[in-house]
Protein backbone atom coordinates (compact mmCIF):
# COMPACT_ATOMS: atom_id res chain seq x y z
CA UNK A 1 0.00 0.00 0.00
CA UNK A 2 1.64 2.96 -1.34
CA UNK A 3 -0.44 5.66 -1.22
CA UNK A 4 -2.93 7.31 1.00
CA UNK A 5 -5.80 6.24 -1.21
CA UNK A 6 -5.06 2.23 -0.73
CA UNK A 7 -4.36 3.10 2.64
CA UNK A 8 -7.50 4.45 3.03
CA UNK A 9 -9.32 1.38 1.19
CA UNK A 10 -7.76 -1.51 2.71
CA UNK A 11 -9.21 -0.03 6.47
CA UNK A 12 -12.65 0.18 5.25
CA UNK A 13 -12.30 -3.28 3.46
CA UNK A 14 -10.92 -4.02 6.47
CA UNK A 15 -13.84 -3.03 8.52
CA UNK A 16 -16.45 -4.46 5.76
CA UNK A 17 -17.70 -1.47 5.10
CA UNK A 18 -19.16 0.07 2.00
CA UNK A 19 -18.06 3.23 0.36
CA UNK A 20 -21.56 4.72 0.85
CA UNK A 21 -21.82 3.20 4.59
CA UNK A 22 -18.29 5.35 5.07
CA UNK A 23 -18.91 8.14 3.66
CA UNK A 24 -22.45 8.24 5.64
CA UNK A 25 -20.20 7.93 9.15
CA UNK A 26 -17.76 10.57 7.57
CA UNK A 27 -20.73 12.88 6.09
CA UNK A 28 -19.23 13.49 3.00
CA UNK A 29 -20.56 11.92 -0.59
CA UNK A 30 -19.53 8.72 -1.66
CA UNK A 31 -18.09 10.15 -4.56
CA UNK A 32 -15.91 12.16 -2.41
CA UNK A 33 -14.79 9.08 -0.71
CA UNK A 34 -14.04 7.36 -4.01
CA UNK A 35 -12.09 10.28 -5.24
CA UNK A 36 -9.78 10.06 -1.89
CA UNK A 37 -9.64 6.17 -2.44
CA UNK A 38 -8.38 6.90 -6.05
CA UNK A 39 -6.23 9.27 -4.81
CA UNK A 40 -7.78 12.16 -7.49
CA UNK A 41 -8.24 14.33 -3.69
CA UNK A 42 -6.81 14.84 -0.40
CA UNK A 43 -8.82 15.58 2.95
CA UNK A 44 -8.42 18.26 4.76
CA UNK A 45 -6.42 17.83 7.73
CA UNK A 46 -9.86 17.73 10.25
CA UNK A 47 -11.03 14.96 8.07
CA UNK A 48 -7.50 12.76 7.86
CA UNK A 49 -7.85 12.80 10.95
CA UNK A 50 -11.10 12.25 11.74
CA UNK A 51 -10.60 8.94 9.25
CA UNK A 52 -7.49 7.81 11.53
CA UNK A 53 -9.18 7.87 14.87
CA UNK A 54 -12.20 6.26 13.12
CA UNK A 55 -9.69 3.65 12.39
CA UNK A 56 -7.09 3.57 15.33
CA UNK A 57 -4.64 4.48 13.48
CA UNK A 58 -1.94 7.14 13.51
CA UNK A 59 -2.56 10.23 11.07
CA UNK A 60 1.31 9.77 10.28
CA UNK A 61 0.21 6.00 9.01
CA UNK A 62 -2.66 6.59 7.06
CA UNK A 63 -0.76 9.67 5.30
CA UNK A 64 2.91 7.99 4.63
CA UNK A 65 2.48 4.49 5.62
CA UNK A 66 4.55 4.72 8.65
CA UNK A 67 4.05 3.45 12.10
CA UNK A 68 0.34 2.32 13.24
CA UNK A 69 -0.68 3.79 15.94
CA UNK A 70 -2.35 0.18 17.57
CA UNK A 71 -0.01 -2.25 15.62
CA UNK A 72 -2.92 -4.61 14.28
CA UNK A 73 -0.46 -7.78 13.67
CA UNK A 74 0.09 -7.63 17.72
CA UNK A 75 -3.53 -8.50 18.12
CA UNK A 76 -4.44 -11.65 18.89
CA UNK A 77 -6.89 -13.45 16.67
CA UNK A 78 -9.22 -13.78 19.69
CA UNK A 79 -8.69 -9.66 20.28
CA UNK A 80 -9.49 -8.64 16.73
CA UNK A 81 -12.51 -11.36 17.12
CA UNK A 82 -14.04 -9.49 20.01
CA UNK A 83 -13.20 -6.39 18.84
CA UNK A 84 -15.65 -7.32 15.63
CA UNK A 85 -18.26 -8.53 17.14
CA UNK A 86 -18.76 -5.79 20.01
CA UNK A 87 -18.72 -3.35 17.13
CA UNK A 88 -20.96 -5.83 15.00
CA UNK A 89 -23.51 -6.19 17.36
CA UNK A 90 -23.27 -3.10 19.27
CA UNK A 91 -22.71 -5.16 22.65
CA UNK A 92 -22.40 -2.86 25.77
CA UNK A 93 -19.72 -4.02 27.53
CA UNK A 94 -20.63 -1.90 30.76
CA UNK A 95 -23.62 -4.13 31.44
CA UNK A 96 -22.04 -7.10 33.44
CA UNK A 97 -24.53 -9.48 32.01
CA UNK A 98 -23.49 -8.77 28.44
CA UNK A 99 -19.56 -8.97 29.52
CA UNK A 100 -20.58 -12.35 31.30
CA UNK A 101 -22.41 -13.68 28.25
CA UNK A 102 -19.88 -12.89 25.80
CA UNK A 103 -17.48 -13.96 27.92
CA UNK A 104 -19.22 -17.53 27.87
CA UNK A 105 -19.60 -17.44 23.89
CA UNK A 106 -15.94 -16.60 23.55
CA UNK A 107 -14.62 -19.15 25.70
CA UNK A 108 -16.58 -22.08 23.91
CA UNK A 109 -15.73 -20.85 20.44
CA UNK A 110 -11.82 -20.44 21.31
CA UNK A 111 -11.46 -24.28 23.29
CA UNK A 112 -12.99 -25.61 20.26
CA UNK A 113 -10.39 -23.94 18.06
CA UNK A 114 -6.55 -26.00 17.73
CA UNK A 115 -3.74 -24.36 18.71
CA UNK A 116 -1.89 -22.00 16.70
CA UNK A 117 1.70 -21.24 16.54
CA UNK A 118 2.39 -16.93 16.74
CA UNK A 119 5.52 -16.48 14.46
CA UNK A 120 7.85 -14.13 17.02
Amino acid sequence: MRTFGERLSYLRHRKELSQEEFSKVLRIGKSTLGMYETNKREPAHEMTAQIADYFEVSVDWLVTGKEFKHAPMSATQEELVIKDLVTRYNIDLTRPRAREKLEKIIQLVFEELPPQSHPE
